[in-house]
């Protein structure tokens, strides 16, 4: 570094560190103090309305952008805080503190290997003497010394989600040397001992995060999730408890702490956690799989089953909510559906003894006796000192009257839980009231094709799509996920129709279709922008904005359509560039048609309709993008005439 660009660097990384600096002191505005105050205040959506008019008129303003940078990343957008940190350090690559926001800005969207090098490079900019100046924040803190920690702790957590657990833990060595009061590097390492199965070293820390961050609850609910692992429940539940005393809205620790309580057989209390989680994360599917399954065991059947059909709308790969749906189909009496949904559980997790348990009782009371005893022979075999498992399949035998293999599966039963047999009166009172009226065999009734009742109901919904008859299509294509419900097309047909009959659901089909299909599938980013588009059409603008940024950082990141369109969605792009990034005719519609829909949430009708004309008139073959275009005119169109009535 030479000495004409040293105090630049150093005033900048001052800047970063601390959020005042006496060189900055002249170009600070209200607008910049009004940000600053709304950032610690926890509002980040109205600091950065307010940085945008700083960096409006001021493009190259360094704190404005860290500062914007910053409250994206609090706001869970990393790749609009990405791009204002390459514009940091475009502006002073010698800013140590950028680089490492950078760092994190790209772990956040999963580029772990630029992560590691955004970090690296702060690192070595740190070594820099200059760099290494030491800086006072307003409260004290030394700042520089802060930040030249976070850069190696900010390493070591890329090394261990890559796995890496020695060289995390040779970082987070290093982080905590050089700022041993800073409690997420213990955090870090406490963690990554676990992970190496060191708990004593990972207790250690943890205890040390607890003692140095007694306000922040990722301390307790890591050394929560240790304690579990050491089989000491009770603290671990306490550590959940006082994670959520600090932050009431730490959906994590509820969950965790509802794992505990349903474990032990306290239900009220597992659902009420549960629930806390639903109130805060209510489109989370694994918290409603979790919560059905709290019902089932508390026998309120009818209402799991439907927290469980909203859990498979979003994951129809949960293996576990089709099991626990299964369940509650079986108390139901509702057979034929549970062992629909059992098999499904089975075919994604073939090792699951509890689903083929289950799916075994279903089938015995359909009377199809032989497939009973190969579900339930298999779980035997897979879970072979489980109690339940040989009562069960021990309880079949002997109502097919075979005494002598019923009782060797009591036995095994008694021997693995002597209390469970004890608790029924012993082997001979099960026994009697088992063979008491002996069934027979009999042949099993063909089961229904769910695959070919689905391809036609898919047909029937397209034939209805395109002459536009939305809710004959949108009946057909729920009955073709009813049928089989890991079709991922039918998904997208259906998902596509809600949004063009303008109905709510089309963000939960683009969700389910992703889980299914992955973001490898082709059409994966038209369902992230249909996931995006549902929701912002639902109001919901967060959630549309995490839909962007996951898509962002799946997504191969090329030119190739349609990212323009994710960016244009994102901000990033105007409307006249999207539309010059089209490449043909279909492109070309699709783009003047995400343009009419972003101009209507700018409430500019006038132009949105501009939009929506090119389309109606130039649209060549019949698309989703047009088929949503004249649906949205014709709404537009009927709004004006209700609205010309007088």
């Amino acid at each position: 570094m030479t000495a004409k660009t040293a105090p630049r660097a150093a005033c900048a990384l001052l800047l970063a560190l601390a959020g005042v600096a006496a060189c900055w002191a002249g170009s600070t505005n209200d607008q910049k103090a009004e940000a600053l105050a709304l950032q610690r205040a926890g509002r980040y959506a109205e600091a950065v309305e307010r940085l945008d008019a700083v960096i409006g008129r001021h493009p190259n303003d360094v704190e404005a952008l860290s500062r914007r940078g910053g409250a994206y990343l609090r706001l869970g957008r990393p790749s609009k805080a990405l791009a204002d940190f390459d514009r940091v350090v475009a502006r002073d690559p010698m800013g140590a503190a950028a680089w490492t926001d950078r760092g994190v800005a790209l772990m956040m969207l999963g580029r772990l290997d630029e992560a590691e090098a955004a970090f690296i490079r702060s690192i070595r900019l740190w070594d820099i003497p200059l760099n290494g100046a030491r800086g006072l924040g307003g409260d004290g803190r030394d700042s520089a010394r802060e930040a030249h920690a976070t850069a190696y702790a900010g390493l070591a957590q890329v090394h261990h989600r890559l796995n890496r657990h020695e060289d995390a833990l040779a970082e987070y060595d290093k982080a905590i040397g050089i700022d041993p009061s800073d409690p997420n590097s213990r955090i870090g390492r406490g963690d990554v001992h676990r992970a190496l199965g060191d708990l004593p070293r990972a207790l250690a820390d943890l205890d040390e995060a607890v003692r140095l961050g007694p306000d922040l609850p990722r301390a307790y609910a890591s050394r929560g999730r240790l304690l579990e692992d050491m089989k000491e429940d009770a603290r671990a539940e306490r550590d959940y408890s006082q994670a959520i005393a600090v932050d009431p809205n730490y959906a994590f620790a509820y969950r965790l702490r509802g794992a505990i309580r349903s474990r032990t057989g306290r239900n009220e209390e597992a659902l009420a956690d549960f629930e806390a989680v639903g109130r805060i994360r209510p489109d989370d599917a694994e918290n409603l799989k979790d919560r059905g399954g709290v019902l089932v065991r508390m026998n309120r059947n009818e209402e799991a089953v439907a927290e469980l059909d909203r859990a498979l709308a979003i994951d129809p790969k949960s293996a576990r909510a089709y099991q626990n749906r299964g369940a509650a189909y079986n108390n139901l009496r509702r057979y034929a559906d549970a062992v629909a949904d059992l098999n499904r559980a089975i075919d994604l997790e073939p090792e699951n003894a509890g689903a083929r348990t289950n799916c075994g009782l279903a089938l015995f009371m359909l009377g199809e006796y032989e497939r009973s005893l190969e579900d339930l022979g298999a779980a035997v075999k897979l879970a072979p000192g489980n109690a339940v498992v040989h009562l069960n399949r021990g309880n079949v035998l002997a109502k097919l009257g075979f005494r002598e293999q019923a009782l060797a599966d009591y036995r095994a039963a008694e021997e693995a839980d002597p209390r469970l047999l004890a608790s029924l009166g012993g082997i001979p009172a099960v026994l009697s009231e088992m063979t008491r009226d002996r069934m027979a065999i009999r042949s099993p009734e063909p089961r229904p094709d769910a695959r070919a009742e689905a391809d036609a109901r898919l047909g029937e919904g397209r034939s209805f799509q395109a002459s536009g008859d939305w809710p004959r299509a949108l009946e057909a294509f729920d009955r073709a996920v009813a049928a089989d419900p890991r079709r991922a097309d039918a998904y997208l047909a259906r998902g596509w129709s809600r949004l063009c009959a303008d109905v709510d659901g089309a963000e939960t089909d683009a969700r389910a279709f992703l889980n299914l299909a992955g973001w490898g599938d082709a059409a994966a980013p038209y369902m992230a922008i249909l996931g995006v588009l549902a929701e912002r059409r639902a109001g919901r603008e967060p959630a549309a904005y995490a839909f962007l940024e996951e898509a962002l950082a799946r997504l191969p990141r090329t030119d190739a359509w349609p990212r323009p369109a994710l960016l244009h969605l994102n901000g990033d792009l105007s409307a006249a560039d999207l539309i010059a990034a089209a490449g043909g005719d279909v492109q070309r519609v699709e783009a003047h048609a995400f343009a009419a829909l972003t101009r209507l949430r700018e409430r500019k009708s006038a132009e949105a309709r501009e939009h929506l004309t090119w389309v109606r008139d130039h649209a060549v073959d019949r698309s989703i993008a047009a088929d949503l275009a004249r649906a949205t005119l014709a709404r537009l169109d009927e709004a004006d005439r209700i609205a010309r009535k007088p």
